[in-house]
C-alpha cells in the first residue's frame, strides 16, 4: 500500500494531492501540466515536497512533521521513463546488470539472465541501445528497473514514443510482470486506451489536484470526455492465435473467437489485439445478411454520455467498449442490462506479436 499527502509549490504550478494506491496497477491520468510526472518524482524522491508525507506499507519515505527523508537510492523504487534512458555505452545485459549490482545480495529477487529471457531479450544481450528498436529499449528499461528488486514500479508515459504494435506488446509484458512478480505499479499516461487496458484503478489529476479516483472506464470515459481531452479509444486485449482458413485467422480473446485477417502465425502464439471503439457497430436486435465476420451477443454493463460522445461497455465474455453517437443510442433505446449485438469486420482488427 502506497500512501501520500503531498504539497508542493513552485513558480506557475502547485501540487496538493492525497490518497493511497493499492497493490495492483494504478493509473494516474490527466492533461499535460496536471502534475502527473511531478507526483511520481515526489514518490521516487527526485523532488522533495514542501510538506506532507509518503510511505510504502507504513514504511515512511518522507514526513515533514517528523523530518523524515529517505534518499531516492534507498527507497527501492524502480522507475521507467518514456524514452527508456538507457546507458548508451553499456550493452543490453550491462544495462540490466547495472541495476542488479546496485543492491545487496540479500535483497536480490531476480537474476539478470532470467529477466532478459522473460522480456525476450536473450538474443540481444551483446547489443548496444543504438542497435535495438524502441520497443526493445523499453523492455530493457523495465528489466533494468526490475533488476533492483523494487517494492514499487513507477512508469512515466512508458509507451509515449512507441507505435501501436509496440505499445500493445509492452502493455502485455507489464501485465505479466504484475501477475508473475506481484509488484505494485503506478502508471502515468494521457492515453485512455492504455489506462483502461492495464489499470485496476485510475486517478484523474487536473491542475495539481485529484479530481476523481475510480474504475478506469468509469473515470476516464466520463470525466475525461467532459474535459474534452479524450483520445481515440482502442480496445487493447490479449489473445491466442487459433486456426487459419483461407483469408481468415481466428484469435481467442477471453471466451470468444474473433475472426481477423490471415495471420502468418502458429496456433497457440500469444498476440495483442487492437480494435477501435468506433469500428464496432452496436445492434439492439440480431443482424442478418451481413458481410461482417464478427457478430457477438452480449449485455450492456455500463454507458457514459457527455458532449455528444457516447461509450457503451458490452460484456460478451470479454468486455468491449463501443463508441456511438447520442442519436444512435436514443434510437436503439440501449441501457444498462440490455442484450445487444456487436458487429465488426475482420479487417478492423489489428493483431500484433506479444
Amino acid at each position: 500500500m502506497i500512501t501520500f499527502d503531498i504539497q508542493l509549490s513552485c513558480p506557475g504550478f502547485s501540487l496538493d494531492v492525497a490518497g493511497e494506491f493499492g497493490d495492483g496497477i494504478t493509473a494516474v491520468f490527466g492533461p499535460s501540466g496536471a502534475g502527473k510526472s511531478t507526483l511520481l518524482n515526489c514518490i521516487a524522491g527526485s523532488i522533495r515536497p514542501d510538506s506532507g508525507s509518503t510511505a510504502i506499507d507504513d514504511d515512511p519515505l518522507f514526513a515533514s512533521d517528523r523530518q523524515v527523508w529517505v534518499a531516492p537510492e534507498r527507497r527501492r523504487i524502480g522507475t521507467v521513463y518514456q524514452d527508456g534512458v538507457l546507458f548508451p555505452h553499456l550493452s543490453v545485459f550491462g544495462n540490466i546488470e547495472f541495476g542488479w549490482e546496485l543492491i545487496s545480495e540479500s535483497d536480490r529477487r531476480f537474476d539478470p539472465f532470467e529477466l532478459a529471457e522473460f522480456f525476450g531479450l536473450g538474443e540481444l544481450l551483446d547489443r548496444k541501445p543504438s542497435e535495438i528498436s524502441g520497443g526493445e529499449r523499453q523492455r530493457v528499461a523495465i528489466a533494468r528497473a526490475l533488476a533492483t528488486s523494487p517494492r514499487l514500479l513507477l512508469l512515466d508515459e512508458p509507451l509515449g514514443s512507441l507505435d501501436a504494435a509496440r505499445r500493445g506488446s509492452i502493455l502485455n509484458y507489464l501485465k505479466r510482470v504484475h501477475t508473475e512478480f506481484e509488484i505494485p505499479m503506478i502508471y502515468v499516461s494521457h492515453s485512455i486506451s492504455e489506462v483502461v487496458s492495464i489499470a485496476s484503478k485510475a486517478m484523474l489529476l487536473r491542475e495539481g489536484k485529484v479530481e476523481s479516483f475510480d474504475r478506469p472506464s468509469a473515470l476516464l470515459l466520463g470525466a475525461a470526455v467532459a474535459g474534452g481531452d479524450i483520445d481515440a479509444f482502442e480496445n487493447i486485449l490479449d489473445g491466442v492465435i487459433g486456426e487459419s482458413t483461407g483469408q481468415l485467422t481466428t484469435v481467442r480473446v477471453g471466451d470468444v473467437d474473433i475472426s481477423t485477417r490471415h495471420q502468418n502465425k502458429k496456433p497457440g502464439d500469444r498476440v495483442v489485439v487492437s480494435l477501435g471503439a468506433n469500428q464496432i457497430i452496436l445492434g439492439a436486435t440480431q443482424p442478418e445478411n451481413l458481410s461482417a465476420r464478427n457478430i457477438f451477443k452480449g449485455r450492456v454493463s455500463e454507458v457514459w454520455s457527455s458532449h455528444e460522445m457516447i461509450f457503451v461497455e458490452v460484456d460478451i465474455g470479454q468486455k468491449f467498449i463501443v463508441e456511438l453517437t447520442e442519436n444512435a443510442l436514443n434510437e436503439l433505446g440501449i441501457s444498462v442490462g440490455n442484450d445487444v449485438f456487436l458487429v465488426f469486420k475482420s479487417s478492423s482488427v489489428d493483431v500484433f506479436d506479444a
